[in-house]
């Protein structure tokens, strides 16, 4: 049986290890389906899973690819379902290329499932890696890479906002990850703290965000630091249930929170 056609079967199991298969790189258009799969939908999510006819990605072709990509999707709403309930984005399309990364992932099925890996009271929920297989397997066949920053003005981090996380290493340009997203819990902050935020992270508030962080909370020393490219317009409840489990000493939840990602374009 074809070796990748033996990696379907371990990702869609997710318990067990990934085939020996050499990666090459390049377009993966040498996988094969078995002559047996039959059902249309499922031969569309493995072909979507396994990225037959679709190039692995890297920091050279990301950009052009997903900006060509999402330009046939006009989908601007995810749920994410938790077993706490759903919660469901909103995502800017004036953020183009996160957003367009964002549903193409969620079309290669990365996030489905995955799980909250990271939660720290009053600042964020955060997901999209796991201990498991799977999504390193997922990102094997879709290809590392990261984002550059689209920063804009309007979207900053107020509770419910929807980021990328990165890494602080190395990365001058800020460049987020094309994996690890986040959904800000926050806290409220005084007129004062965001004063000194301003002076700190070399911002200017708008008298509306000001209000926003004192009414509302998020994570102001977050911005201009983090892409923001959406935000939570259903079931902020569930995220606030979310940020409540029990963590290790790493922000690790002692809990499993499984979720599951799809996108739409209407409420």
């Amino acid at each position: 049986m074809n070796n990748r056609f033996i990696l379907l079967f371990l990702i869609l199991s997710c318990n067990s290890a990934p085939s020996d298969t050499t990666h090459t790189g390049g377009v993966n258009d040498d996988i094969e389906l078995n002559e047996h799969v039959g059902d249309p939908e499922l031969e569309a999510r493995v072909r979507a899973m396994l990225g037959i006819g679709l190039p692995t990605l890297d920091n050279d072709n990301a950009e052009a690819f997903l900006l060509d990509w999402v330009s046939d999707v006009d989908d601007r709403y995810v749920t994410i379902s938790t077993k706490h309930g759903d919660i469901v984005l909103e995502l800017f399309e004036d953020v183009p290329l996160h957003r367009a990364n964002f549903l193409y992932k969620i079309f290669r099925e990365y996030y489905s499932p995955s799980e909250f890996t990271r939660v720290v009271p009053d600042f964020v929920v955060q997901g999209g890696n796991s201990e498991e297989e799977k999504p390193q397997q997922m990102r094997f066949l879709i290809g590392r890479h990261t984002l550059p920053s689209e920063f804009r003005n309007p979207y900053i981090h107020i509770r419910g906002a929807l980021a990328m996380s990165r890494s602080y290493t190395n990365n001058p340009e800020k460049r987020s990850s094309s994996y690890d997203f986040y959904i800000v819990t926050g806290r409220k902050f005084s007129k004062m703290e965001i004063a000194s935020v301003e002076v700190e992270q070399g911002v200017k508030y708008t008298t509306e965000q000001k209000l926003l962080y004192k009414k509302n909370g998020g994570t102001p020393h977050l911005d201009r630091e983090h892409t923001v490219f959406g935000r939570v317009i259903k079931g902020m409840d569930v995220v606030d249930k979310l940020a409540a489990t029990m963590t290790d000493e790493s922000d690790w939840p002692l809990e499993r929170l499984e979720l599951k990602m799809k996108s739409h374009f209407n409420l």
